[in-house]
């Protein structure tokens, strides 16, 4: 029983970062959506979407 438990468990990772620094990321989120947006930010379907584009400047 307990071998059918280990194989049927899973693995659950969990990353706490330090509230100073979630406060930062929450801000730099807040501003790539405003500029996703604006249209002042591209967005990317895809990889090779986003090196034609780097390619092409």
């Amino acid at each position: 029983m307990l071998t059918e438990f280990r194989q049927k468990a899973q693995v659950m990772l969990v990353v706490v970062y330090p509230k100073k620094y979630l406060s930062e990321l929450k801000i730099d989120i807040d501003d790539v959506t405003t500029k996703i947006a604006s249209g002042e930010q591209p967005v990317f379907n895809s990889v090779d979407a986003l090196f034609e584009k780097l390619e092409a400047d």
